[in-house]
């Protein structure tokens, strides 16, 4: 096809094809040149390989073709221009489908198919997903998680022709695999390539399985940090091509580069400086995603579900009501049961005792231990689902379709903390609440429950208003940690990761600074909040 852009349908399918080109392309990682000044041209219709040893950036290319690292990402720094059909290249523009197929194993396959055309917009595939499936033989009654994983890759690109972009990039398709199923991809890729005649970019060290699919092929040459076309002519000769190669980038990364100590502990401050600014930024992101932007609202809706369902559903609530079981009993049996002197003192301090009780229950016994507990559990629950879309790739494939994860993810993930914590604690008082109750009166029936209810309460009700005494500050702080709780756990889980240790990682990270944060903003309101209080 020599047409910079060419479209048509094709079973239900627009068949569109556009150029990929990409003019005075420099990528770094960290010190080390990638590519320096590189102007190539992925021809449209036709299908290309990126071929070279592992550690060259091939991948890195990829994603800067789809849009998905930014010239200035943190350890990546690129410059020049890329280009697909004319337009520069933006997240949503390509679609990818990664070696990890980045499938959203929570839902079925026809929903990851009906999830691509929802952004899709106009460019969507007319067909339903039902008949996609059918044609790269998806099964469609078999959950996501247990499809084989030939089938997987099937649906990952079924996925990816839903949102029908006018390129699809394959990252390292046939890694892992054994011959006879690398050639079983390679031709399921010419497959869909003659059927919807999209330009095809496939990465891959894998040339054995893919030579025989391919119209061009592009090799990265890391010594000269080019990529440069090989002619036919060369295509046997790839072997004795990339050997020498190989060698001289294993060497480049065998060399260890030596710090000085003071060098070190400059690395240190500025890595500190930077997570700080990360942070402040991270809050400020996050409290202009408070307004859901959505594009597809179902979709909005249903993450909202789900990490609803994650932080304030019926294992959180119970979970949270056994904390306050146990705040109840504890600071109720051991007032009344270790009261010095008790035959002298509990007559005269009893009432006394019981609205103290009533304050610190309510203000600062519940509100700290709640705080706590959510940020351990619900921030922990939340980072690692994060995190293990991140390893998996599914945040990276969100972009590819368009839905930005700030407002897909983020957003739920602030509104469910915002309206959970509130709830979860309010869960948990009544619950230390009405166990105070039961374990006062059966420490001293003589009392009973109607003397608990006066004493414990006179400190919280106020005339005609019905929430109790402070409210506001205990709103407030409920929501400040809640908050907080939600950006560490979105980021933390937002970070790299590269293998399931990183998440485990980010997990314990999420755990350690929401806990610490919510300790820290009830020791900044109690400098304030009980200032002016009145004993009652």
């Amino acid at each position: 096809m020599s047409e910079t852009n060419a479209e048509q349908e094709v079973g239900g399918v627009v068949s569109s094809a556009d150029e990929i080109s990409l003019k005075k392309v420099s990528v770094k990682a960290g010190k080390q040149t990638l590519l320096s000044d590189v102007d190539i041209d992925f021809p449209a219709g036709e299908i290309s390989l990126v071929v070279g040893p592992s550690g060259v950036g091939k991948s890195i290319l990829l994603r800067i073709v789809a849009g998905l690292i930014d010239q200035n990402e943190q350890g990546i720094h690129w410059t020049g221009e890329v280009k697909i059909g004319g337009q520069h290249a933006v997240a949503g523009n390509a679609g990818v489908v990664f070696q990890s197929f980045a499938l959203f194993d929570e839902i079925s396959p026809a929903n990851n198919l009906d999830f691509a055309k929802s952004f899709g917009g106009q460019h969507a595939s007319p067909s339903t997903s039902g008949e996609l499936l059918d044609r790269l033989r998806v099964p469609k009654q078999v959950p996501t998680s247990r499809l084989s994983g030939g089938q997987r890759q099937r649906l990952a690109i079924a996925r990816t022709l839903a949102y029908n972009p006018s390129a699809i990039l394959y990252d390292e398709p046939t890694s892992g695999l054994d011959p006879e199923t690398g050639k079983q991809v390679a031709s399921l890729i010419r497959e869909v390539h003659e059927e919807f005649e999209k330009t095809s970019v496939v990465v891959t060290h894998d040339y054995v399985s893919l030579l025989p699919i391919a119209d061009r092929i592009f090799l990265v040459d890391s010594n000269v940090g080019k990529l440069v076309e090989l002619s036919k002519d060369d295509w046997q000769r790839i072997p004795e091509i990339l050997e020498p190669l190989a060698n001289a980038t294993s060497k480049r990364h065998d060399k260890v580069e030596e710090r000085s100590t003071v060098g070190s502990i400059a690395a240190w401050m500025g890595e500190l400086f930077s997570s700080t600014t990360n942070f402040l930024l991270a809050m400020l992101t996050a409290l202009v995603s408070l307004v859901p932007v959505w594009h597809a609202p179902a979709w909005g809706l249903r993450f909202f579900g789900h990490y609803s369902r994650m932080v304030f559903g019926p294992t959180a609530i119970i979970y949270l009501i056994a904390s306050g079981l146990i705040s109840g009993f504890v600071t109720t049996y051991f007032t009344f049961k270790f009261l010095p002197y008790s035959a002298y003192t509990q007559p005269l301090l009893v009432e006394d005792l019981l609205t103290v009780l009533g304050f610190a229950t309510y203000r600062i016994f519940v509100p700290v231990l709640s705080c706590v507990l959510i940020a351990a559990r619900c921030g922990a629950a939340v980072t690692s689902d994060i995190g293990g879309r991140q390893f998996g790739n599914q945040i990276d494939a969100m972009k590819t379709f368009g839905a930005k994860p700030m407002f897909y993810l983020l957003t739920p993930i602030v509104w469910s903390f915002l309206i959970g914590t509130p709830i979860l604690c309010y869960a948990a008082f009544y619950a230390a609440k009405y166990t105070s109750l039961v374990t006062f009166v059966m420490n001293d029936p003589s009392y009973g429950p109607d003397f608990w209810q006066m004493h414990f309460n006179r400190g919280l009700l106020v005339p005609e208003q019905l929430t109790y005494r402070g409210f506001g500050w205990w709103l407030s702080k409920l929501l400040c940690c809640g908050f907080g709780t939600a950006v560490i756990s979105y980021y933390q889980g937002c970070k790299p990761k590269y293998s399931t240790t990183d998440v485990s990682r980010s997990v314990t990270s999420t755990i350690l600074w929401a806990t610490l944060l919510s300790l820290f903003v009830h020791f900044v309101f109690a400098l304030f909040e009980y200032e002016n209080i009145v004993p009652q």
